[in-house]
């Protein structure tokens, strides 16, 4: 069960929360704010292995928002052109609010509908009864028990209790979450809207390769699919804010776009992590997020976050049609995961490997 899964994150940390764990440098008063960058280079550089994951609480994810909106907005007044973007201030300003105000809660019927996805007294008759309240949830099971993934040389369904069957619980319950999570995507107008739409389908499409890979990390597959449908939430979150700025101001916000990359690059972590803690999902799921790019040096070991940056890297060479670079990732990553395992499976999903 999916929810019961992402759950069980919650649960599983033996370790202590240490807050700032590690500490994020000096503050940006007695030190110069770096150019910020969409991707790490190469780091010769690093030579230290991969260091024991302790537990982030929220406080050290706050910090690290701050201190990244803190070098955006260094980055962004630097510029000579600064005057001719009102809007960038005021779209920093919304994601340095609390947590709380930042990050939109799951609707009530969603959390509720979570809530029956884990109940063990229903029957899977009771649960597609239940379930058959919502007619967009109707309509996302049977697409995904009516879809190459499930029903591959298979008849047609066309009965909800049928459709569960064919998929499973787990399976359910991640068309429950996407179908959650699409509920919260925004409007921001404009080319937003496709940059909303292209993160959204990335997500979507990063799961199903993360489920496979976790084996071969060492992770738990099912969690490692739910943090994957999460793990860039923290654009969505970003997207958010601009439709709050376009609604307070009616108007279309403009941003500019260089800056905006960089933004969307180094910032979406912090916020997802921010996300997982506000819905309950504790330090492991929000620690995965917050890290799946693996750029602290040297990186820290999580198989999970592992998980997702082999399967974001996985889905990217797909959706751009070049091949992988297995070396290169497992080497920028430090990875601990099998190679030759995770060739293995990606050789289903990449034409390209």
């Amino acid at each position: 069960m999916l929810l019961t899964l992402l759950r069980r994150l919650v649960r599983r940390p033996t370790t202590p929360v240490s807050p700032l764990v590690p500490a994020l440098g000096p503050p940006l008063a007695q030190a110069p704010v770096p150019r910020l960058r969409p991707e790490r280079a190469a780091h010769d550089e690093y030579d230290a292995a991969p260091k024991p994951w302790v537990p982030r609480d929220l406080g050290f994810w706050v910090e690290r928002r701050d201190y990244v909106l803190a070098r955006l907005d260094a980055e962004w007044r630097s510029g000579s052109d600064a005057a001719k973007w009102p809007d960038v201030e005021g779209w920093l300003a919304l994601l340095a609010e609390e947590p709380a105000d930042v990050i939109r809660q799951l609707p009530a019927a969603a959390r509720d509908t979570m809530g029956l996805c884990h109940d063990e007294s229903l029957s899977r008759a009771q649960l597609a009864d239940r379930l058959s309240a919502d007619p967009a949830l109707v309509q996302s099971l049977l697409k995904a028990a009516n879809g190459t993934l499930y029903a591959a040389g298979l008849t047609s369904v066309l009965r909800l209790d049928a459709a569960i069957d064919r998929i499973g619980l787990v399976g359910t319950q991640a068309v429950v979450l996407a179908t959650c999570l699409d509920g919260l995507l925004s409007k921001p107008g404009g080319a937003y809207d496709a940059m909303v739409a292209d993160v959204w389908s990335h997500m979507v499409s990063t799961a199903p390769l993360a489920r496979p890979l976790a084996t071969a990390c060492g992770a738990d597959p099912e969690e490692a699919f739910a943090v994957a449908l999460l793990h860039d939430v923290g654009k969505l979150v970003m997207f958010d804010r601009i439709s709050e700025l376009r609604t307070t101001g009616r108007r279309p916000i403009q941003l500019p776009q260089a800056w905006l990359s960089l933004a969307l690059a180094h910032l979406h972590e912090p916020l997802g992590a921010l996300a997982a803690h506000q819905w309950g999902l504790g330090p492991v799921a929000a620690d995965a997020i917050g890290l799946h790019h693996r750029r602290e040096r040297p990186a820290t070991t999580h198989p999970l976050a592992e998980v997702v940056y082999l399967a974001e890297r996985a889905d990217h060479a797909r959706r751009s049609g070049v091949p992988l670079d297995f070396e290169g990732i497992w080497t920028l990553g430090e990875l601990n995961a099998d190679q030759p395992q995770c060739r293995g499976i990606l050789g289903r999903y990449l034409e390209t490997v």
